[in-house]
């Protein structure tokens, strides 16, 4: 027995081998699969079978030359009044109902057999109570035979109520209940029972057919179940006033034998409708072989659509099947067509779009989406117009937010084109959708938060409204028609905004897309890991906030990702937080605790916050794009410090295999290298940062040496190989770092300290008389010990 069920792992497995056969690799042929999938299910939602290159509305101007009949057709009648005609004339269609004369005749004898057997049982009855008594043994036999004669009845009885009939049959009173009940049912059947309840037969005439024979009746005429119910209470009740028992099991016997002798006919109601379908009229006019349909420079009327429209029918109906091939290669080859042109431009101008399978697959996605939109406005039988409710904007909007705002623009006008073709070449929607779309373009090219998707309402309104108002005065259509358009447009102007919103949410988690906003949400610095940095290494938190000042300005000047730059220098040093006294920044005091251990065993712990860092930030759901920021911002560059300190032991040791086992690799981050301008940008400025806090003048000149100094060790190294950072973007971006830190290093104007407050001069005391005896007087005031004036 073969066993065809393979698992996931197994059909991968041989997937890749044929890929590798076919020398292609598995990322192309994902991406050709997603591509011809998206082309033909766009090329299927297209018109078949008509003239594609004609437009038909009233009021427009027939700009080709004059249309000659090729062959003579008939003028079909407008789609949606004939199909008013045809509901018009369904309702008018009374429902068909068929007398059934030999119910009656079965019911009264099922009834007279029903009470013959009745009173047989009841005989048998009697007969096994008097065996009973008398203990004869035949009572056995009578029990059987009245289980068999009971069961045998359409009625179950009960215990009392076969004793109620065996009272009743006493008096002959089960020969005259028989009689009462045909005489009720003859009454019914002579009116006639109908199968429905009179409620439901909308109208409330039937017709009424009997055998080859049909009148129109009021369905009041007839009793449904609820007047035989009725009925039947009232009748009986006239005969049995005084005996409800006998009243009741009289009314059970009535019940089951009155059943509907007026059935409704499906079959026949169907045939009726069809019939009164046939007899509206298809077509309205008839055009001649070689007649002039209509002229050019002709403004097309009402008579005219209806001509061109019957004539691309008959042509599809009378167009060989080869012709649907060729049509359907056209279609795809028109479709190819316009895709392409996007495919080009990712190509050339967005090649991490155009090589990323997931974001191809997001963008088929969203074209797709606006296709079957464009597919249901084109289909559904409605007079309003509802392409204006396709929303382009909305697709417009999450290009620009998801990727930039000329993916956004571009996206925009293929879409325009793509649901034109789809509506039948449809100018006017193509036109309106474009200039809306283009405005929501400008509307959420600069996002600061989810909520300012709703300002772009004011702006997709305003561009539907200029397109319609111009199409409309071009074609001097009514101001009512106008207005109505107007009115979807500003539903989709409502629409799309909202629309926006939840399929963002959405795009994000299921295509694992990064977009600006989700980025401004993770720069709050709420955030927990931004918390646990500033509460666990305060000397690192304030590290990352300068790198991010440093990388942003970069950012800025080479046109890279600010805000990315600028999230990336958040939480690029997070695995930190595991081991903070080991980083110089976060050390209090003098003594290091690098000092007690290994330089081996240094640059492991240094090296580690990478991975540590890596492990945190998927456990807080961080996105890849700044996940990438973690490892990539040192690349694999050398522990200089410790592998330094490692050369110096080993040189000073009395060992001479010291220095041999010294791998420099084991004292190297374990990358990968930057591999994005962003990334790059924030090894540099991590770099540069930690450089500039040794030199102990910084001045202008020595800040553009050191930068210098940096740029070109990491250029010389190979670490800056695998990005696309450019020899002039270097230079920009030194200009940016040296900018930023002479702003921050600037030299400061040393103000000349406080005079002192001048002493007051003390006046010196006068000289004493001598005294007679040689003595002097002691001074009033004495002067100052020091001697200071």
């Amino acid at each position: 027995m073969h066993r065809f069920d393979i698992t996931h792992g197994q059909f991968r497995s041989r997937l890749d081998r044929i890929l590798e056969f076919l020398k292609i690799p598995g990322t192309l042929a994902a991406r050709v699969l997603l591509v011809a999938g998206l082309l033909i299910a766009l090329a299927l939602m297209f018109p078949r079978g008509e003239s594609l290159e004609l437009e038909f509305k009233v009021g427009a101007i027939w700009a080709q030359k004059d249309l000659i009949a090729p062959f003579a057709f008939p003028i079909f009648r407008d789609d949606r009044e004939y199909g008013r005609d045809v509901a018009e004339a369904k309702q008018k269609v009374l429902q068909v109902f068929e007398r059934d004369t030999l119910v009656a005749t079965r019911q009264l004898q099922r009834l007279d057999d029903f009470f013959r057997r009745t009173a047989e049982a009841v005989r048998v009855s009697r007969q096994y109570q008097h065996d009973i008594r008398r203990g004869d043994v035949a009572a056995i036999e009578d029990s059987v035979l009245f289980d068999r004669l009971s069961t045998s009845l359409d009625i179950p009885f009960t215990p009392r109520e076969w004793d109620l009939l065996s009272a009743v049959d006493a008096n002959g009173g089960l020969g005259r209940m028989r009689d009462r009940i045909a005489a009720v049912l003859r009454e019914l059947y002579g009116v006639g029972i109908v199968d429905r309840t009179k409620g439901t037969v909308v109208p409330a005439e039937i017709a009424l057919r009997r055998g080859n024979t049909e009148e129109v009746h009021s369905i009041s005429r007839h009793y449904d179940h609820n007047d035989v119910v009725s009925l039947l209470e009232t009748r009986l009740l006239q005969q049995y006033r005084t005996n409800n028992d006998t009243l009741g099991l009289s009314y059970k016997i009535a019940v089951v034998h009155a059943v509907p002798n007026i059935r409704f006919s499906e079959a026949a109601t169907v045939q009726a409708m069809t019939t009164a379908i046939d007899a509206i009229p298809r077509t309205i006019g008839y055009v001649q072989e070689n007649e002039r349909v209509v002229s050019k420079h002709e403004r097309i009327t009402a008579e005219t659509r209806l001509k061109l429209e019957s004539l691309r029918r008959i042509k599809a109906e009378r167009g060989p099947a080869s012709d649907n091939v060729f049509q359907l290669i056209g279609t795809t080859l028109h479709v190819t067509i316009v895709i392409i042109l996007y495919g080009i431009y990712l190509y050339l101008f967005r090649k991490r779009i155009f090589t990323n399978n997931r974001k191809l697959a997001l963008i088929a996605l969203l074209i797709l989406m606006e296709g079957a939109f464009a597919y249901l406005s084109r289909e559904l039988d409605v007079t309003t117009p509802i392409e204006y409710l396709i929303a382009v904007p909305a697709a417009a909007m999450l290009l620009t937010i998801i990727f930039d705002s000329r993916v956004g623009f571009y996206g925009t006008v293929i879409i325009a084109f793509v649901v034109a073709g789809i509506r039948g070449n449809d100018y006017s929607i193509a036109l309106a959708s474009m200039v809306a779309g283009a405005l929501s373009v400008y509307s959420v090219r600069d996002m600061k938060n989810r909520t300012q998707l709703f300002r772009s309402l004011g702006f997709i309104f305003t561009g539907y409204a200029t397109a319609i108002v111009a199409l409309g005065m071009e074609r001097y259509e009514p101001a009512s028609v106008i207005i109505e358009q107007l009115t979807f447009a500003l539903a989709n102007a409502v629409v799309s905004p909202v629309l926006t919103y939840g399929l963002l949410i959405f795009l994000e988690r299921v295509f694992k897309v990064t977009t600006d906003l989700t980025l401004m949400e993770l720069a709050h610095f709420n955030h927990p890991l931004l918390r646990m940095l500033a509460e666990k290494t305060p000397g690192t938190y304030h590290h990352s906030m300068s790198i991010a000042s440093l990388a942003e300005a970069a950012a800025a000047s080479v046109g890279a990702n600010e805000v990315l730059v600028r999230v990336g220098a958040y939480f690029h040093d997070i695995g930190k937080v595991e081991k903070p006294t080991y980083f110089v920044e976060n050390q209090k005091g003098s003594r290091s605790r690098h000092d007690k251990l290994s330089p081996r065993m240094s640059s492991l712990i240094i090296a580690a916050h990478v991975k540590d860092g890596i492990t945190l930030a998927r456990e807080y759901k961080l996105p890849e794009e700044v996940i990438d920021f973690i490892p990539m911002h040192h690349g694999t560059t050398r522990i200089d410090y410790f592998y330094n300190k490692a050369l110096k032991l080993a040189e000073s040791s009395e060992d001479e295999t010291k220095l041999d086992e010294i791998n420099e690799q084991d004292y190297r981050y374990p990358g990968p290298k930057p591999q994005t301008r962003e990334t790059g940008i924030m090894m540099l400025a991590d770099a540069v940062e930690a450089a500039v806090r040794t030199i102990e003048e910084p001045t202008p000149q020595r800040l553009a040496d050191a930068i210098d100094e940096l740029v070109k060790r990491r250029l010389d190294e190979g670490e800056l190989d695998e990005c696309p950072l450019t020899l002039s973007d270097l230079t920009k971006i030194k200009g940016a770092f040296l900018g930023v830190l002479v702003g921050i290093y600037h030299t400061r104007v040393k103000y000349p300290e406080a005079p002192k407050p001048p002493r007051i001069r003390k006046p010196r005391p006068k000289p004493m008389p001598q005294a007679p005896d040689g003595m002097t007087s002691s001074p009033d005031v004495s002067a100052d010990s020091s001697g200071e004036q």
